[in-house]
C-alpha cells in the first residue's frame, strides 16, 4: 500500500511540475514577444531570443529542479517510446494543454491590464498562403526539435543539466529561424492554439480538420518515425539510451 502511495505522490508530482513548466513558458514566451513589438520598450531581436531559448530552460528547471519537464509534445512522445511508457504521453500531454492554456490566459489578462494594444499576431510579418506550406515547415522544426534532443543525448550519455541547456540552444535557434512566418506553432503549440482560441482569430486557419492535421497530427508521426530511424541506426533495438549511474539529482530520467 505504501509502495503504491509513493508512486502515485510521484505521478502527481511530474503531472503537476509539466502544468507548472508549460504554464510558465506560454506566459512568458508571449510575454517576451510582445514587449519586443512595444514600441515602449526597446531592446534587439537577439535579446528576445535569448529570453525565448532561457524561458524554455527556466520553465523546464523551475519546478522541482529535476528536468522532467518536457513542454513540447513531441518530446513526450519520444520520450514514451524511449522508455515504452504510453501513459507518460496520457499523463503530461493534458497537462501541457491545461498548462499553456493558463499561461496564455495570464498573459493576455495582464495585456489587459496593462491596456496594451499589441498583436502577437503582428510578428508574422511572412505569410505561408499553402496548407501544404505551413505542414512543411512545421514538420521542418519539429524534424530539428525531435533529432537535436535524441542526439544530444548520445552525445552527453546522461540525461542532465549540460544537455537540457544545450536544446534550449536549439529552441533559441528555431525560433530566430522561424518566428515571423506565419502558423510556425512547432516550438509553442498548445500555447499558440490558446491564444487563438482566447482571441478568437481564426482567418490564417483553414478548418479544424486540417488544423489538427497540421499541428498536431503530422508533427507527432513525424516525431514516432524520428524516434525508429534513429534508434535503428545508432543503436541495438533492445537498447535504451547510454545513462550515468552515478545517481545525482540532475538526472533528467524524462526530458
Amino acid at each position: 500500500m505504501k509502495r503504491k502511495s509513493q508512486k502515485y505522490k510521484v505521478l502527481a508530482i511530474h503531472i503537476i511540475g509539466e502544468f507548472i513548466g508549460s504554464t510558465l513558458f506560454s506566459l512568458m514566451y508571449f510575454m517576451f514577444i510582445a514587449r519586443y513589438l512595444d514600441s515602449e520598450f526597446e531592446f534587439s531581436f537577439t535579446v528576445l531570443a535569448f529570453f525565448i531559448g532561457a524561458a524554455y530552460f527556466v520553465s523546464v528547471y523551475i519546478p522541482f529542479h529535476t528536468y522532467r519537464i518536457h513542454i513540447i509534445p513531441f518530446i513526450s512522445i519520444i520520450r514514451a517510446l524511449q522508455k515504452k511508457k504510453w501513459r507518460i504521453i496520457l499523463n503530461k500531454i493534458p497537462a501541457q494543454i491545461i498548462g499553456a492554456f493558463a499561461g496564455t490566459a495570464l498573459f493576455k489578462e495582464f495585456m489587459t491590464l496593462m491596456n496594451s494594444e499589441v498583436d502577437i499576431m503582428d510578428m508574422w510579418s511572412y505569410r505561408l498562403e499553402q496548407p501544404s506550406d505551413v505542414l512543411f515547415f512545421n514538420l521542418l522544426v519539429v524534424f530539428v526539435l525531435c533529432y537535436a534532443f535524441y542526439i544530444l543525448q548520445l552525445l552527453f550519455k546522461s540525461l542532465n543539466f549540460t544537455s537540457t541547456f544545450f536544446f534550449a540552444l536549439v529552441v533559441q535557434a528555431l525560433f530566430i529561424f522561424t518566428w515571423q512566418v506565419s502558423e510556425i506553432t512547432a516550438l509553442n503549440v498548445f500555447g499558440y492554439l490558446s491564444l487563438i482560441m482566447l482571441e478568437g482569430d481564426f482567418d490564417f486557419l483553414t478548418n479544424v480538420f486540417w488544423t489538427i492535421v497540421i499541428h498536431l497530427v503530422s508533427p507527432s508521426l513525424l516525431a514516432i518515425g524520428i524516434f525508429y530511424y534513429i534508434r535503428d541506426r545508432y543503436f541495438n533495438k533492445n537498447r535504451n539510451i547510454p545513462r550515468s549511474t552515478s545517481g545525482s539529482i540532475t538526472q533528467n530520467y524524462d526530458v
